[in-house]
């Protein structure tokens, strides 16, 4: 039996007991591996029947504070969830608000491997809506000290203020950009560089005509930066290059690129850099579709998420960050934070393209 009922559904008598046998061992009152009170004392100590205590234990024990050892009497566990579960929060799920980047660290989130007992626990729809099942499981399962940390996927301004982020000395880390701030841990990803290394890919295969696809999510603060790129480097840009789609109606990015090719060849570029790369698939079967291959006609250069979560030709380069190295960096902070070491402000994570991504993911397995 796992607890999984909100506190504030427990009888009182009980839910004391369970606040009270959890601040004694976060605190230290009782060490980890130490032998706690037989049944008896602390059935005096609380007033209550055996029968609670008994209900009390068992819900301790199936969440990883106590470990009963028979007619040696019952310890408490030496790897106890505040230390070893560790909390990944999305704003959305599989089936609403999901993307490329959140599903690249679900799926490779569900493959990491850690040592000993730890593991890590979802929760999705952390987006300020109180009425997300995991909403109330994530505040119950902080006031229970059952996290040694939580990671957000994304910034939690929609819950800020709330117990999700303030209440209980837990270590918080959030991704931001490079222009980001916070009070949370932050992982900064610096997209503006992931474009850059694009963009010169583009350029060292000879384009100088270069368009781009983006999201609209993105397109107000990076297009000014991928112009400014593109002017630097001498290269053209038209207004009609840059084409911005929402990534729920990606799908449209393959008619977009089919009414591109229909231009004079003189008006259409010869490279085009994909900024988000929920985009990258239906701007490749849009190239197909209009009957022209890559890199002969057209060179195409991505932003991706490692491991990419679409398919995409060889002839395709990839620029993007290494999700197995945020988790890693992430459930580390978490980790210094809890051993009382003292955190950077902020870890900033290098980007990398997928032949530097295969190398390095390589050497972690």
């Amino acid at each position: 039996m796992h607890s999984s009922k909100v506190l504030g559904r427990i009888p009182q008598k009980r839910r004391g007991i369970l606040k009270a046998i959890t601040g004694k061992i976060v605190s230290g009152e009782w060490p980890l591996g130490s032998k706690i009170p037989n049944r008896l004392a602390i059935e005096k100590t609380f007033n209550a029947s055996s029968v609670t205590v008994q209900r009390a234990m068992e819900f301790l024990t199936a969440d990883g504070f106590l470990e009963p050892r028979g007619r040696s009497g019952t310890f408490v566990s030496k790897t106890p969830p505040y230390l070893h579960n560790y909390a990944i929060v999305f704003h959305g799920s599989p089936n609403r608000n999901w993307s490329a980047f959140l599903q690249s660290i679900y799926s490779e989130a569900r493959k990491l491997k850690l040592g000993g007992r730890s593991r890590i626990k979802f929760y999705f729809d952390i987006n300020g809506d109180p009425r997300a099942q995991d909403y109330g499981r994530l505040i119950s399962d902080i006031r229970a000290h059952k996290l040694a940390g939580i990671f957000f996927t994304t910034n939690p301004y929609q819950v800020a203020g709330t117990p999700i982020t303030d209440e209980g000395d837990i270590p918080r880390v959030t991704i931001t950009n490079a222009k980001g701030s916070s009070q949370l841990s932050s992982l900064v990803l610096d997209g503006e560089s992931v474009a850059e290394m694009g963009i010169n890919y583009l350029i060292e295969k000879g384009c100088r005509k270069i368009g781009v696809f983006m999201s609209t999510q993105q397109a107000k603060a990076f297009l000014p930066h991928f112009k400014k790129v593109l002017s630097d480097r001498n290269c053209i840009f038209r207004d009609e290059w840059a084409q911005s789609i929402h990534i729920h109606s990606a799908w449209s990015a393959v008619n977009v690129v089919k009414l591109l090719f229909k231009l004079r060849k003189e008006d259409i570029p010869d490279g085009i850099y994909v900024a988000d790369d929920n985009l990258t698939s239906h701007v490749i079967e849009g190239i197909r579709e209009s009957g022209k291959k890559i890199p002969g006609d057209i060179v195409v250069s991505s932003h991706s998420n490692f491991p990419a979560t679409f398919d995409h030709p060889d002839t395709v380069k990839l620029f993007g960050f290494n999700v197995n190295q945020m988790l890693r960096e992430s459930l580390n902070l978490i980790d210094m934070k809890n051993r009382g070491e003292k955190l950077p402000p902020s870890v900033k994570l290098k980007s990398c393209s997928d032949d530097e991504f295969e190398k390095a993911y390589a050497s972690q397995k």
